[in-house]
């Protein structure tokens, strides 16, 4: 079978940044540094320790990575096309194999743009189109960052249904530090000092600091900390990569305000800079811990239609539902002012359980509590973290209902408002049967009633 045609007649087609191979390879090669410089390590079976011979050994070896990491980069690069025009979005890869994938512009959901550290001297960038429906993320690597800028303004811009030309699309180029745009605007900016605070306030940090501080005390008193090293590593290894997600990651956390929604710009060493399309965000969710409270700090995330995130704290590089990391009440009432327009979320009427769930939540009862008005579901749950889903009628995709044996005996049942998999868990806890039936069937009349109302883009 002869290969697929590069580009079709009269299209334009575009090759990554020629130094793509040499940032997409430096990591390989640490990593094969560290897998073959391992071995001629002392490690006291060997006699004699490091040789000569075994340097000599260790330059050849790396050598051959060297060459084989840039030929297969330098192959994979040449047989990589893109095509971002004014009819569609394509990119073909792959030597043996030729793999080409397309997108149409209506089912972008977020165009986002990553900078690794090692791109960061030569100016290149990541760029990522996430999309929905079941197709696959693109990502572009690499390119320049003007490039990317305006190539990210003109898709966002044929996302949302505005009719225009790739070649017209010149505007300004964003600050590389921040991704702030021209016509952006700052909603938030978390501060070093707040971040650091919060994460050392954290659970996560304190157990995990307090277990190395724990082993290292117990060693010294039992005169065995040689014998506890090597389970103190993993922990180690642990608190460090905590910190990477928690502080490094979310480092000069921004989020502005852009002519297509929200922006998300992040990291120290990686720069994420990410879309958030409101249409797209189906629930928010706001926590706040025990150790937090003091400070009158929050956290905010949300669940975005079409992100492939984890329920699990997602600082990485990728896309997050993080929109705020930490917030005091302020800038939380800000951010839900542009994420939720026009719902008082306090003014929504909660109500508690009925007396009788105190026997099977004893210890969080006081705040369970859950309700709606006509915009949103609301339920608030958590002792140790305080946590308040939010879910607009007209992203709710079910309601169901569910029973325990002891809250059968207890005639007691939860009602699930469910949205797309994401951080946000609504769940109405502990309810009086008659009152769950009643707010799962009201819920699926509001939640038609809002889609009969919703204007058709979102």
């Amino acid at each position: 079978m002869p290969p697929l045609p590069v580009a079709e007649t009269g299209k334009r087609t575009e090759r990554p940044h020629p130094l793509t191979p040499l940032i997409r390879g430096w990591l390989l090669l640490v990593a094969i540094v560290l897998a073959v410089g391992r071995e001629f390590l002392p490690d006291g079976h060997r006699d004699g320790g490091f040789q000569r011979g075994d340097l000599r050994w260790l330059f050849i070896a790396l050598g051959v990575a060297v060459l084989l990491a840039a030929a297969a980069g330098f192959v994979s690069w040449w047989f990589t096309h893109f095509v971002i025009d004014d009819d569609e979005i394509r990119v073909d890869s792959g030597a043996l194999w030729r793999r080409s994938a397309r997108v149409g512009f209506e089912r972008l959901q977020s165009v986002d743009i990553v900078q690794p550290f090692a791109a960061r001297p030569f100016g290149l960038v990541e760029l990522r189109l996430e999309a929905g429906g079941g197709d696959r993320s693109l990502v572009l690597r690499y390119l320049r960052r003007a490039h990317a800028d305006r190539l990210r303004g003109y898709l966002l811009a044929r996302a949302h249904g505005e009719q225009r030309s790739v070649a017209d699309d010149h505007g300004p180029v964003a600050s590389g530090f921040t991704d702030l745009g021209a016509d952006d605007r700052p909603l938030v900016t978390v501060s070093s000092a707040r971040l650091i605070g919060s994460f050392l306030l954290s659970t996560e940090w304190l157990l995990s600091a307090g277990a190395l501080v724990a082993m290292l005390v117990l060693g010294r008193w039992f005169a065995v900390l040689s014998f506890l090293v090597p389970s103190m590593i993993p922990v180690a290894i642990g608190t460090l990569t905590l910190v990477s997600r928690r502080v490094l990651a979310m480092f000069r956390f921004t989020l502005s305000e852009s002519p297509h929604g929200l922006r998300v710009a992040r990291g120290l060493t990686n720069l994420t800079s990410q879309s958030v399309p409101l249409d797209r965000v189906q629930g928010v969710r706001v926590t706040q811990s025990l150790l937090w409270r003091p400070f009158g700090w929050y956290r905010l995330d949300v669940d975005v239609l079409g992100y492939r995130s984890e329920r699990e704290e997602n600082n990485r590089s990728e896309a997050t539902t993080v929109l705020l990391p930490v917030a005091d009440r302020g800038q939380l009432a800000g951010a839900l002012s542009r994420v939720l327009p026009g719902v008082d979320v306090d003014a929504v009427p909660l109500r508690r359980p009925p007396a009788r769930a105190r026997a099977l939540r004893w210890l969080d009862f006081r705040v369970l509590r859950s309700g709606w008005d006509a915009r949103v579901v609301v339920t608030d749950h958590g002792l140790l973290v305080w946590t308040r889903d939010i879910v607009p009628h007209g992203k709710a995709q079910s309601a169901r209902i569910r029973q325990g044996p002891l809250q059968r005996l207890l005639r007691l049942a939860d009602v699930h408002v469910d949205t797309t998999p994401g951080p946000v868990d609504a769940v109405a806890r502990q309810l009086d049967v008659a009152d769950a039936r009643a707010m799962a069937t009201g819920q699926l009349d509001r939640t038609r009633a809002a889609l009969r109302t919703r204007p058709p883009r979102s």
